[in-house]
């Protein structure tokens, strides 16, 4: 049994750490019972794709736990027909639309930059966030960028095996 404790990642720390750690997430299993265990209990965490239904704002600066609108956040995305909550939950959402176009490849460069341009996008318009969001947008936007540098670096040197 595996036990990885999860990396709290701060915009300030290397994108190398963190790239290390999804590596390390997308090849390894993980025990579930270790990542609660370190989380402090049952946080209804799961290391399955989920689908949401409701707007949620959680772990806004944690990048392997970030859960944003219904969309965005990693193994994270609205069920079908559900519409995002604000520009930010959409970009995410064409992001999920993108990679399960291009056989769920994760580290799509075009899919991940896409992403990165439109969450720029959204910074730059000053859109408002969902009503009932409790992050802040700068954190959740520093968050995602901080992911996608990573999986844009990652799929440049990692390529997906063929099936």
């Amino acid at each position: 049994m595996l036990h990885i404790s999860v990396l709290f990642v701060s915009s300030m720390a290397s994108p190398f750490y963190f790239l290390v750690s999804i590596i390390t997430l997308n090849y390894f299993a993980i025990s579930l019972f270790a990542l609660k265990v370190h989380v402090g209990g049952d946080t209804g965490l799961t290391l399955a794709k989920e689908c949401s239904n409701k707007c949620e704002s959680s772990f806004c600066k944690v990048p392997p736990l970030l859960r944003y609108g219904k969309y965005c956040g990693i193994l994270y995305s609205g069920c079908p027909g559900e519409k995002p909550c604000d520009e930010l939950d959409a970009c995410c959402m064409k992001h999920d639309a993108c990679i399960s176009a291009n056989n769920n490849n994760y580290l799509s460069e075009v899919c991940n930059q896409g992403l990165l341009s439109c969450v720029e996008r959204f910074k730059k318009s000053g859109s408002k966030t969902f009503k009932g969001n409790t992050c802040d947008a700068n954190d959740v936007t520093n968050t995602i960028s901080l992911v996608m540098d990573a999986a844009v670096l990652a799929g440049r040197y990692i390529h997906k095996p063929s099936n």
